[in-house]
């Protein structure tokens, strides 16, 4: 997959407000990683980091123009946070924007389907990440891993949705014959 090819990749994100692991994936594989981030941990509130989060977002959706967007977000936690439920919006909204569909899953169920354990360290899923990919050794962090572990877990939903999805029955004979198979 070259860059800009529209339609053809998956932005997959381990998003969080002060740091976002991003993974471009098309064709079933992983294409490029990188992080979004801000110098200087203290002194700058969750806006101005999810503005710049948003921006950087902008940057990646142009040079990659992916189909859809894929996020993990935090659970088990059972209290507002309000810099989450920023994030959450913000990743929402910015969605609608650029008329990308924004699917959300757990970390939970991310890292359970990657490592057989819901709550599986940032490490150990980083190692399976790296096994089933052939990777031992591949320099990333774990936001990084966490993204391409979010984006096969939702091409691996994806892919399973349309394996079960029902078949059609109105389909004229020219696209599903008598005793065949549909097309």
């Amino acid at each position: 997959m070259s860059r800009g090819n529209v339609g053809a990749s998956l932005l997959a994100l381990d998003a969080g407000v002060r740091k976002t692991g991003w993974a471009i994936l098309g064709s079933g594989r992983q294409v490029s990683t990188g992080m979004i981030g801000m110098k200087g941990r203290r002194g700058i509130d969750a806006p101005a980091r999810l503005a710049h989060m948003v921006a950087k977002l902008d940057q990646l959706a142009d040079e990659w123009r992916p189909a859809a967007v894929a996020h993990s977000r935090p659970s088990g936690i059972h209290w507002p946070v309000p810099a989450l439920e920023l994030l959450e919006t913000a990743l929402f909204d910015w969605g609608l924007r650029r008329g990308l569909q924004v699917y959300a899953y757990t970390t939970q169920e991310v890292r359970n389907a990657a490592t057989g354990h819901p709550n599986s360290s940032k490490d150990e899923l980083a190692y399976a990440v790296m096994v089933g990919l052939g990777l031992i050794g591949a320099e990333k962090n774990a936001q990084e891993w966490e993204a391409i572990a979010v984006g096969r877990y939702h091409m691996a939903k994806q892919r399973a949705n349309r394996l079960s999805a029902p078949v059609p029955t109105n389909l004229p004979e020219s696209s599903y014959g008598k005793n065949h198979e549909p097309l």
